[in-house]
């Protein structure tokens, strides 16, 4: 957990989580790894069609904290990947 909580510490912006794997390299370790943790989740939920968790089973799933998981979701919902429902569930969108 460590790994992720010093990793979201630097906060992705939109344009971080829209680079190419290519201008990943230029990133600083630190911002790579956030990266990496965005697109995993971002992975998960297009591999689970259907999945739409509260932010404390998305945090228990990732294995984060919830703020940085809350980072992690509210990022995906800026780039549009996600939304967030009425009833506290985040689902992808389209």
């Amino acid at each position: 957990m460590a790994t992720h909580r010093s990793a979201l510490a630097g906060k992705l912006t939109s344009f971080d989580i829209k680079r190419t794997p290519l201008a990943v390299r230029t990133l600083s370790p630190r911002r790579a790894v956030a990266l990496s943790i965005v697109e995993r989740v971002r992975a998960e939920f297009a591999e689970m069609r259907g999945f739409s968790p509260t932010l404390a089973q998305a945090a228990r799933l990732f294995g984060m904290t919830i703020d940085d998981c809350d980072h992690v979701l509210r990022s995906l919902i800026q780039d549009g990947s996600l939304r967030l429902g009425d009833d506290g569930r985040y689902r992808l969108t389209g």
